[in-house]
């Protein structure tokens, strides 16, 4: 049984596998006291119900509701999965201690920690009294079903006015969030088509960086070089129609759309953020660059749409990677011993 926040596209997959679902409309991002007062009650009344042998918790404000709803309760096993830490976006000093501190605290809660990366998993083991607790389970997928080239093409062309029949699609999967760092992909995309108007930035996802994210579209006159594409069910199943995928993110934990762009074949340009670099080797199954660089971005994209026998072997190097290290079943067998 899975409790979660809202409704959306995990509500319905969920329902379609005939797993039962509570939703907890006030749980949400986002700080505020009131709802997380309101979403606490209610998960702590969904696990007195529900009785599980296995509380697992994810998300940071929802696993510490939950662990602690999970402790007062007197559940035996409290697994929590820690897919980043949230202290390391750009928040007040003060904000990252508060996080910090009920980070250390849902992990004290739980009876295992899960971390998806070494990186991570490094960190974690800095926190006292929690080392003996830690696993590091790398996520696993198995590849989707992903539509040919030309039919993704003409998928996508359903989203925008802008034809796009001879220009080269460049794209993201991402929340409109800033920590997608989505603002310095579009500068790097004023310099490239200054040069040439026949590459679209093609961004599938939604969130509240929409309007913010418009309106530097069009300050930089970009309107017809990006899309904003919003949120597409199964967005994975069209990542063919991509010629490079780029992930500008400021701050990430273990990324799918990274594992997924690596089984559809793409070449990547992604920053040197949470489990990024444990995905991709520099130049050898993508290119690596610093977060919030512009610039950076803007040169792998010249230098990758220049050497196509590179793109072709980043991409080789990526899916070999991502199939050996992040396959579904590996991942299963060391879940469920845990459980």
């Amino acid at each position: 049984m899975v409790a979660l926040g809202g409704e959306g596209i995990l509500r319905d997959k969920l329902r379609e596998a005939n797993i039962p679902t509570r939703s907890i409309q006030e749980m949400w991002r986002d700080i505020d006291i009131a709802k997380d007062i309101s979403s606490f009650i209610k998960l702590f009344k969904i696990v007195k119900e529900e009785k599980p042998d296995i509380l697992h918790v994810h998300s940071p404000k929802a696993a510490g509701l939950g662990a602690f709803a999970g402790r007062i309760l007197g559940i035996k096993k409290i697994i929590y999965t820690v897919h980043g830490f949230a202290y390391h976006e750009n928040r007040p000093l003060y904000q990252k201690i508060a996080i910090a501190f009920i980070s250390w605290i849902t992990m004290l809660f739980s009876t295992d920690v899960i971390t998806l990366y070494e990186k991570d998993m490094r960190e974690t083991k800095n926190f006292p009294y929690i080392a003996k607790k830690l696993h590091m389970i790398h996520p696993g997928m198995t590849a989707p079903t992903f539509y040919a080239t030309s039919s993704a093409r003409q998928l996508l062309q359903q989203r925008t006015s802008e034809p796009f029949e001879k220009k080269i699609l460049i794209g993201t999967i991402a929340e409109l969030h800033k920590n997608k760092g989505l603002e310095y992909a579009l500068e790097a995309f004023q310099k490239l088509t200054s040069h040439s108007p026949s590459f679209i930035f093609f961004i599938i996802g939604e969130g509240e960086e929409r309007s913010r994210l418009t309106a530097i579209i069009k300050e930089k006159d970009l309107q017809n070089n990006v899309v904003l594409a919003g949120q597409i069910p199964l967005a994975a199943e069209y990542l063919k129609a991509f010629s490079i995928f780029i992930l500008p993110s400021i701050k990430e934990g273990l990324p799918y759309a990274l594992l997924e762009a690596g089984l559809a074949g793409l070449p990547v340009i992604a920053t040197t953020v949470g489990g990024v670099p444990e995905i991709i080797e520099d130049m050898k199954s993508g290119i690596l660059i610093q977060p919030k660089k512009s610039d950076e971005i803007y040169y792998a994209l010249e230098f990758l749409l220049t050497h196509k026998n590179t793109q072709r072997e980043y991409a080789i190097n990526l899916q070999e990677k991502v199939r050996r290290d992040f396959n579904l079943e590996k991942m299963l067998s060391e879940t469920f011993k845990l459980y």
